[in-house]
Formats: structure tokens, C-alpha cells, sequence
């Protein structure tokens, strides 16, 4: 196997001619990869006039584009770490989010709450944009400037989604993007013919890395519009994508949006990727049928840098129900003393490989539960299977314990998913005095459903349990189901499970 050399992750994106590397379709802007790289020698450049150093923390507010990219980029390029946060936040929580990574500068697009929670926090603030294709900082565009950060150099600090308490600071350094980048690359064959839409927020690794790294490491084109549902199908095809990646909700909306067109969207797409949250069985079958390409579901992970595993493209065998095979790592199934268990058992999923993080940053109680030897154990529940196929059983502290039967909430949501009425579905435990924990269930109806719903005849919960009691075993049915508007979700599309029994009325 030939290894290739290590590099940073500026020196991933090697082209350097005409072909657009990022595109805004509204108003209409291109980058082409030559004029790419003559803006990121010049930010580089007025990052260091403006004091920016290795080992800085360099905060970035703003929503998906040029800007932003070419700002993550120099940051890294400069051996600081850069953190983006969701520019969706309110003042009080970016003030927060600034003061626990200990942000030393904040790059923002002009967003009042940036403003507010920089001068709060007591963090200098500069606003940054592209125009005349340089990233302008405060206005003024710097001189070139080699690069100064190495493959140790930290390069991006993230929160965990703290599902059950704090969220954890994850350390990523240049080595871990670098190899998760060529991971998703390798997997899906990327090249420079490729043409991807970027749907999912910078602000998380999925979009970082899968969308934005390795679409720019193979010389492809990212295109990164305003995202919506209604005008997606008409963009993929005038700009002629071969693919894209995103959450299973994303995926279900635009399902929904290709079902209404008289025929089949106009596409040149090869395949779409489904990363971060369970794929329903219902919505890959209804997907593949609607849409006529493969959906792709990929396992990933902020304490890997993103991707661990994924199906693989056809001819490959893509296995419904899993999340594939591991890509550029290696993994586990461990039990309680960090043994391997036997294929088909179950046991917490754990990872190794040089995308995996090594710690948690300034959190040694939470790096000492969690990494051993090279081994960092996700959290989650799995099967693997002894052709190496993970089957995910769900997070540990999100299995339902009803008298010591752990239950996954995905193996419920899947069989209610598959009731014509139900368009979401989300399981979570609800205490009982007898059994410890029971079976809640929210679902969304499908917009027919819900009408029929207000008047006569409608799908209600009961119903919906007697038809969970035709395909579950008893311990798994839901011993409540609720009929709710929408459901929670973070801003990556995560049901969030944790505020689903603050919503139920008892």
C-alpha cells in the first residue's frame, strides 16, 4: 500500500488554475482554485499584521461562504486553532462558547450578536468579507505569507453536543483533519469533476471536512448556496452536482421536495452521502426509488476528525441498516474492561487511527474515561459484523433500560417511520415505577395525516401503538406515543433527545 507523504492541510488543495473552487450561486461569485490560492497567501499575510500567532485560538462567526473558508484556512495556515461557532447563537451563548475556549480573536461577518458577545467577552473583533476575490479584514487585504503551522499544530476546537452534561472540548490538530480529509476522498472517489453542494453548516466537522476539505484536496467545486429545500433539485442541476452531504432530516426534505416534481429531478448526481444521525431504513429505500442514485450512510465523529466508516460506493456492498466499514481507522467493539467481544456482540463502539483525537482539552477525568492506548470509545452501542459492518444500537446514555432490556430508540423509530402517516419519529425513556424506564415515542404526521387528524379519522397515538404491537417484541413497544408539530433538533439536524419528556405532558 503506498502511503503518502504527510502534509498540512493548506498543501492538500494542490490545484491551482482557472477550474472554480468555490461557488455562490445568489448573487452569482466564483473562486477559481488560482485566485483560491493568491487569497489565502494574502490572508495569511494580514492575519500575522494583525498579531495572529501559533498557538492562538481564533474564534470565526459566520454563515456558510468564501469568507469563511478562506478564513478557517489562513487561521490554520498560521499554526492557530481556529473555532467556528454557530453563527445562530444568541449573545449570551457566543459570550460563553468565546470565554470557555479562551478565544484570543473573533473574525466575524458583521452579525450584531458578534459584536455584542465579542465586546462582552472582552475579545478584539474584526470583520472579514470577500470582494474583488481577497478575504478583506476590517476592510484591508494583506501581503503573502508563507505558511508557519505543522502537522501538530492544533488547528480546530470543537464542542461536543453535550447530550447529558457539559459539552467536552475537542482538540483537533492538522494531522487528524488532514487524514479524515483523505479518508472521505478516498472513499467516495472524488475528482476534479466533481461538483458538490455544501448544505450543511461550517461550524461542524461534516460540512468541514466532507463537504468543503475533500471536495477542495481532489481539485472538485464546492457550491454553497443559501440552502433551501424548495430551490435545491434546480441548483444541483444547473450546476451540474455529482453529489452531497448531509443529515438524514435534510435528506427526508428534499425527498419530499423531489416527490412533488412531475418527474424525476434533472441530476448529474452519482451519489449523496448520509452522515450524523441514524438513516432510517424507510428513508434510504424511498430515496433510492425517488431519486434513482445511491444513499451512502457514513459514521462519524468529532473526536475523529469525522468520518470513521461508510458503505461503500457500488459495486460495493452496501448494507442497509449499517453504517459500513471502517475507512482510515481501525474499530472496535469493547465491553466494560475494554476487551474486543465477539463478531455479532454487543458492545461500545471504540476507534484508533491518526484522524482520532488524542484527549480532551484541559477535561483529564473525561480523557481518562475515554482513551486508552490509541483507543477512544465513542459512546456508542454496536454490532460488528465479521466482514467488519457496524450495526449502531445507539448512544449509551439514550438506550432504554425497561427492567434491564436495553432497548435502541433507532430499532423503534424505524418501525414507526414506516407507517404511511409518520413523516419523524423520536424514542426516549420515560421513568415507570415498575419497570424503571418505558418507551416514548414523538411523531410528526406527513401533512395529509395531520390535516385528516383536525377533523374525523385521523392517525392517532393508539393507533400507532397497535401497529408498533405488530412488529415489535412487548418490551419495545411504546408505552406512550405523542403527536407533536416538529420535534427538536440541534443545529446540525440531531433529534435532541435530552428536551423530548420537557415536551409530553404527563
Amino acid at each position: 500500500m503506498t502511503v503518502s507523504p504527510p502534509v498540512s492541510l493548506r498543501q492538500l488543495i494542490t490545484r491551482s488554475d482557472r477550474h472554480p473552487a468555490l461557488v455562490v450561486p445568489q448573487p452569482h461569485a466564483a473562486l477559481s482554485y488560482a485566485e483560491l490560492q493568491q487569497a489565502l497567501d494574502r490572508a495569511a499575510g494580514r492575519l500575522a499584521a494583525l498579531g495572529v500567532r501559533e498557538g492562538d485560538r481564533v474564534g470565526l462567526v459566520a454563515a456558510n461562504g468564501p469568507a469563511l473558508i478562506v478564513a478557517f484556512l489562513a487561521t490554520v495556515d498560521s499554526g492557530a486553532a481556529a473555532a467556528p461557532l454557530n453563527p445562530a447563537l444568541g449573545v449570551a451563548e457566543l459570550t460563553a462558547e468565546l470565554a470557555d475556549l479562551r478565544v484570543s480573536r473573533l473574525f466575524h461577518d458583521g452579525a450584531a450578536t458578534a459584536v455584542a458577545a465579542a465586546a462582552a467577552a472582552g475579545v478584539p473583533a474584526s470583520v472579514v468579507s470577500m470582494e474583488d476575490g481577497q478575504l478583506r479584514v476590517d476592510g484591508t487585504a494583506g501581503d503573502p505569507r508563507a505558511a508557519a503551522g505543522g502537522l501538530d499544530s492544533l488547528a480546530l476546537l470543537l464542542h461536543t453536543s453535550g447530550t447529558t452534561s457539559k459539552p467536552k472540548t475537542v482538540p483537533i490538530r492538522q494531522r487528524n483533519l488532514v487524514a479524515s480529509t483523505r479518508a472521505v476522498a478516498r472513499t467516495y472517489e472524488l475528482a476534479g469533476d466533481d461538483v458538490t453542494m455544501c448544505v450543511m453548516p461550517l461550524f461542524h466537522v461534516h460540512g468541514l471536512v466532507a463537504t468543503v476539505m475533500a471536495t477542495l484536496s481532489t481539485g472538485g467545486t464546492v457550491v454553497l448556496p443559501r440552502f433551501r429545500p424548495s430551490a435545491f433539485w434546480d441548483e444541483a442541476a444547473r450546476y451540474g452536482a455529482t453529489w452531497y452531504t448531509a443529515v438524514p432530516t435534510i435528506h427526508a426534505r428534499l425527498l419530499t421536495q423531489a416527490q412533488a416534481l412531475p418527474a424525476p429531478p434533472d441530476r448529474r448526481l452519482r451519489f449523496a452521502r448520509s452522515c450524523s444521525a441514524p438513516l432510517p431504513t424507510v428513508l434510504w429505500q424511498g430515496y433510492e426509488d425517488a431519486i434513482g442514485v445511491p444513499l451512502v450512510e457514513a459514521y462519524g465523529m468529532t473526536e475523529a476528525a469525522h468520518q470513521m466508516t461508510s458503505n461503500p460506493l457500488p459495486p460495493g456492498e452496501r448494507r442497509p441498516g449499517t453504517v459500513g466499514r471502517a475507512t482510515g481507522i481501525e474499530i472496535a467493539a469493547l465491553d466494560d474492561d475494554w476487551r474486543p467481544v465477539r463478531a455479532g456482540e454487543e458492545g461500545e463502539i471504540a476507534v484508533r487511527g491518526p484522524s482520532v483525537v488524542d484527549e480532551y482539552l484541559d477535561n483529564p477525568a473525561a480523557t481518562q474515561a475515554s482513551f486508552r492506548d490509541g483507543w477512544f470509545r465513542t459512546g456508542d452501542v454496536g454490532r460488528l459484523s465479521a466482514e467488519g459492518y457496524l450495526s449502531l444500537v445507539g448512544r449509551l446514555k439514550e438506550l432504554i433500560n425497561r427492567a434491564g432490556e436495553k432497548i435502541s430508540p433507532y430499532e423503534v423509530e424505524d418501525v414507526l417511520l414506516g407507517h404511511p402517516a409518520v413523516a419523524e419519529a423520536a424514542a426516549y425513556p420515560v421513568p415507570d415505577e415498575r419497570y424503571g424506564e418505558q418507551v416514548g415515542v414523538v411523531v410528526v404526521l406527513r401533512d395529509a395525516a395531520r390535516s385528516r387528524s383536525a377533523g374525523e379519522g385521523g392517525t392517532t397515538p393508539g393507533e400507532l401503538i397497535a401497529y408498533c404491537a405488530d412488529r415489535l417484541a412487548a418490551f419495545k413497544r411504546p408505552a406512550r406515543v405523542t403527536i407533536l408539530p416538529e420535534i427538536p433538533k440541534g443545529p446540525t439536524g440531531k433529534i435532541q433527545r435530552r428536551n423530548l419528556a420537557g415536551l409530553v405532558d404527563e
